[in-house]
C-alpha cells in the first residue's frame, strides 16, 4: 500500500509540472496574441483578440488543475502526520475553499472559451517535386 501512496505521489507531482508548462504556454499566447504551434490543434482561433480569450481560459483551466494537484498531494502527505484536530479542521476548510476556487475557474475558462471564435487550421501547401 505504500509503494501505490508513493507512485500516485509521484504521478500528481508530474501532473503539477505539466499544468505548469501547459499554463507557461498558455500565458505566453494570452501576453503576445500569436499562437504555440501544435500540431494536434484541428481549429485555432479567428483572430489575435480571441487567441488572447483562448489564452485566459486555458491559463484558467490549467490554474484548476494545478489547484486540484496540490489540494490532493497535500491531502495525501497529511497522512503521514499525527492527527491534530486544529490541523484536521484547517486542512479541511482550505480544501474546501481550494475545490471552489478550482470550480470557479473550471467554470470562467468555460464561459470564456464559449466566446472564442474559431476557423479551420490551414494545411501546408504541398509542393509538387521536381521531375527526375
Amino acid at each position: 500500500m505504500e509503494q501505490l501512496r508513493q507512485v500516485i505521489l509521484a504521478l500528481l507531482a508530474v501532473a503539477a509540472v505539466i499544468s505548469l508548462a501547459g499554463m507557461a504556454g498558455a500565458l505566453y499566447e494570452f501576453r503576445t496574441g500569436r499562437l504555440i504551434r501544435y500540431l494536434f490543434r484541428r481549429k485555432v482561433p479567428a483572430t489575435p483578440e480571441d487567441i488572447r480569450k483562448n489564452g485566459l481560459a486555458l491559463v484558467l483551466n490549467e490554474l484548476g488543475a494545478l489547484l486540484v494537484d496540490l489540494i490532493v498531494l497535500s491531502g495525501l502527505l497529511l497522512e503521514g502526520t499525527r492527527f491534530n484536530p486544529v490541523l484536521g479542521v484547517s486542512y479541511f476548510t482550505v480544501g474546501a475553499a481550494g475545490f471552489a476556487a478550482s470550480f470557479l475557474s473550471f467554470f470562467t475558462a468555460l464561459h470564456l472559451r464559449g466566446e472564442v471564435r474559431f476557423r479551420e487550421r490551414q494545411k501546408a501547401v504541398s509542393v509538387p517535386s521536381a521531375p527526375a
